[in-house]
């Protein structure tokens, strides 16, 4: 029951950041704080992780959020909040699994859109779009739950 419960919280809580990001180029803070506690709320109820599979789980947002930090936010905080979010229900390696399918469509997209001159070096693309389809990727195809 918690796993059905957790694909659809996850699901529900991606396509609202999704929407938003494309809409205002940013996320709501309230929302991430919101879900936020919610998400780590629930793992602790209903995950068993130790403390060390915690940390594990949070680091690819924890080393999004340095990198937001070093490229002057050309990766955005909010996607990195949106990982460390995610870190807490979801495994460091489906994260990590999700984060690359995401990278690889939005590097394909982004081909695309220099080849039909749509696009050049300093356009910007929301992340969160993409993340949502590697999150979905590893729900449905590699049904890795």
């Amino acid at each position: 029951m918690w796993e059905a419960a957790k694909v659809l919280t996850i699901i529900v809580f991606l396509g609202l950041c999704c929407i938003q990001d494309i809409r205002e180029e940013k996320l709501s803070l309230k929302m991430l704080i919101a879900s936020g506690i919610l998400f780590f709320m629930l793992s602790f109820m209903f995950e068993d992780m130790t403390a060390k599979e915690r940390i594990c789980n949070i680091l690819p947002g924890i080393v999004a959020s340095l990198l937001a930090f070093m490229t002057k936010e050309q990766i955005g905080y909010g996607d990195a909040v949106c990982l460390i979010i995610l870190g807490s229900v979801v495994s460091g390696e489906k994260l990590l699994g999700a984060v690359t399918g995401g990278m690889i469509l939005f590097s394909i997209i982004g081909i695309i859109r220099m080849i039909r001159k749509k696009a050049d070096r300093k356009t910007t693309m929301p992340f969160l779009p993409f993340l949502t389809a590697g999150m979905l990727w590893q729900i449905v195809i590699t049904g890795a739950w």
